[in-house]
């Protein structure tokens, strides 16, 4: 009893509200979305930018007509009108994120982008700033970002390589020119392999777990033109125990990149993989989610300058954006977090030089005792 009530405290020492199963016949047991939020308080990336995209997602919401619509209101409205069930699923996204206690958003969230009006937009400019500001609180708690905002008016970043501490005295990245071509660019397909449980979810003697995992894919090209993200997904690999690879054996081949055959990487490209246990969601819908979100995370942080790169810059920022989109929006749980993993054309061609195909290192899936704890194999071939 004392060790159950041990894994209940957060990392802060609070008791975790005590979960609740949710389907019968089921071992999982679901946490809250109070519970979910408190992960929250240590991802410092998203301080600003999952209130600032909340608020770009509210403004889509909203009709606004055309004359009050900035460039990313436009951009993003774009890209989600082509997914059919988008605006359903971040309308439930909205009213969740806004039914939250408004105490546990302040102690997670920028209160400037929680109290911003819905006629107040957020122009490329800002959102680039954001995404700046993102990638230097990395591993940064909120707690701390927010008592240096109270007394200095800024977050406690800092340039390791001149001392400054504040973001704003990093120039962005000059765009380099693109060398005009020698030879044709080599050509890829990125798949998905395999499923590896190092550990299922507990009670382990419940019955065995039924994971599968969701993929979103998207290119900056993609992203700078309001294209939204394509959603795949792996089958739902049934009674998987610890030590249990799916599939048993052989690879599952399922394309992620190079759909319709192998491609060049002309544009910086970004795979997100979400992974779940098949529960009470629809892994269709569980799929689209995942597409919806990625569309929007990244076209968000798409305004941060559109110069080549920025996907990579924006890899951290952009999963927590997805993460916190499908806690909202997912009947079935994640297994942690969503990892994104983003790849530019040379570092393929790095990636493949001395090995072909090349096997990512695995995407490690950690739930603990109690979620699970999995690995995702991909692997990049140039053809």
């Amino acid at each position: 009893m004392k060790e159950q009530e041990s894994k209940r405290r957060s990392l802060f020492g609070r008791k975790m509200p005590r979960r609740f199963e949710r389907t019968t016949g089921k071992k999982r047991l679901h946490r809250s979305l109070a519970e979910k939020l408190r992960k929250y308080e240590v991802r410092g990336e998203g301080y600003e930018f999952l209130p600032a995209m909340m608020h770009l997602v509210k403004r889509y919401l909203a009709d606004l007509p055309d004359e009050n619509k900035n460039e990313m209101d436009k951009r993003l409205a774009k890209a989600l009108g082509t997914i059919p069930k988008a605006r359903k699923l971040l309308e439930i996204a909205a009213k969740k994120h806004q039914e939250l206690p408004r105490e546990l958003k302040r102690r997670v969230f920028s209160p400037k982008y929680l109290d911003l009006e819905i006629a107040q937009g957020i122009d490329v400019a800002e959102i680039s700033s954001i995404v700046q500001r993102a990638n230097l609180l990395r591993n940064t708690s909120v707690k701390s970002i927010a008592a240096a905002v109270a007394t200095t008016g800024r977050p406690p970043v800092k340039d390791p390589q001149n001392g400054c501490c504040c973001c704003c005295c990093q120039a962005p990245p000059s765009p380099q020119p693109n060398p005009t071509p020698t030879t044709p660019p080599n050509q890829y397909e990125i798949t998905f392999t395999k499923l590896y449980c190092v550990d299922e979810s507990d009670p382990e003697w419940g019955g065995s777990d039924e994971p599968y995992v969701v993929f979103g894919i998207i290119t900056e090209e993609m992203a700078e033109a309001g294209t939204a993200a394509v959603g795949v997904h792996t089958p739902v690999y049934e009674d998987v125990d610890d030590g249990d690879t799916r599939p048993a054996a052989g690879d599952q081949n399922l394309r992620l990149f190079g759909f319709t055959g192998p491609r060049a990487i002309d544009s910086s490209v970004l795979i997100a993989a979400s992974c779940f246990e098949n529960d009470l969601g629809d892994v269709s819908e569980t799929t689209d989610a995942v597409r919806s979100a990625l569309t929007t995370a990244a076209t968000t942080a798409a305004g941060a300058g559109g110069l080549a790169g920025w996907i990579v810059a924006g890899v951290a920022v952009i999963g927590i954006g997805i993460t916190y989109l499908i806690d909202l929006i997912g009947a079935d749980d994640q297994i942690n977090d969503t990892i994104a993993l983003s790849l530019t054309e040379a570092q393929a061609d790095a990636n493949t030089s001395a090995v072909n195909p090349f096997i990512f290192a695995p995407l490690h899936f950690d739930g603990g005792d109690d979620d699970g704890i999995y690995d995702v194999y991909l692997k990049l071939r140039r053809v």
